[in-house]
């Protein structure tokens, strides 16, 4: 057990250089997943402020939401997701609270552990039959606890607080523009050794051809590092079930999924690979209130 988790590990370094790290970028929405993350531009999102917080801006009913993901399908690395959205008078937009977990666990043992608590707040700018343009941020406390060593020493911990800001706009509800700034503040963590959070600028857009069809793309640039491109689409054949299918580049992955729709829950699972290492799994449910 120990071997392949050391094996693991290394193959994560190498595979995610410059990528992985300490609160690495991890979505708890299944069905931007499922779209390769490419939901910039994309309004009416639960988990909208992982994506764009601009996105809050059109949500009108309470909601709450949780979810989990296998990431490479180990099971020594948890994290899960836990999410409140309040809408507040229209002109005000909507609040949504969200809490991430990451731990890495042996034998019992945590090894690291990783929160992040976010307020995220979302409005319109303008917003009439034609056209909307939108403003959103996130508010952002992190905390890494790096748990015990083998002789039962205390390993530290520290926190940072991060800004993020994003934007949004549409043309007669079927053309969409988006653009997200991740850790804007470019905090860091530690006093004695500074750890520097990543700092990500994400632009995108999106077109519905029809009512039922969306389709994605977007190009992610970690500061420091090559540019991701990816691209997605979401199909809704009946009122209660949604196909959706995605690829990205920097690495070269695909990701596939789907959404049920039922009395207000919205359960979605996705699935994506990766060249070098394990696929993730991913379900995420959502209860909207008043629906």
């Amino acid at each position: 057990m120990r071997l392949s988790i050391l094996t693991f590990i290394l193959l994560f370094g190498l595979s995610s250089v410059g990528r992985a790290g300490v609160f690495d970028s991890r979505y708890p929405s299944a069905r931007a997943t499922a779209m390769s993350d490419a939901l910039v531009a994309m309004p009416g999102e639960f988990w909208a402020p992982y994506n764009n917080p601009a996105g809050l801006a059109g949500l009108e009913n309470w909601q709450v939401g949780s979810a989990m993901q296998r990431l490479f399908n180990q099971p020594f690395l948890q994290n899960a997701f836990f999410g409140a959205l309040l809408p507040l008078p229209s002109r005000f937009g909507a609040l949504a609270f969200n809490f991430e977990f990451f731990g890495v666990k042996y034998q019992g043992n945590t090894l690291s552990r990783e929160n992040t608590f976010t307020l995220s707040h979302g409005f319109y700018l303008l917003n009439d039959i034609h056209s909307y343009l939108s403003i959103g941020y996130n508010l952002k406390y992190y905390y890494w606890d790096l748990g015990r060593s083998i002789e039962d020493r205390n390993l530290g911990s520290a926190g940072a607080l991060g800004i993020d800001l994003g934007l949004q706009a549409s043309l007669y509800h079927r053309v969409f523009a988006g653009v997200f700034v991740y850790n804007l503040n470019a905090p860091t963590l530690g006093e004695r050794v500074k750890y520097d959070l990543p700092q990500r600028i994400v632009v995108g857009a999106g077109y519905r051809p029809i009512s039922e069809v969306i389709t994605t793309i977007s190009i992610d640039k970690t500061l420091g590092f090559d540019a991701r491109a990816a691209m997605g689409i979401e199909y809704w054949p009946t009122r209660w079930l949604a196909l959706r299918a995605g690829a990205s580049t920097a690495p070269n992955r695909v990701s596939a999924g789907l959404g049920l729709k039922f009395r207000g829950f919205m359960l979605d699972y996705s699935f994506q690979n990766h060249p070098v290492l394990p696929e993730t799994h991913k379900i995420g449910i959502i209860y909207q209130f008043g629906n």
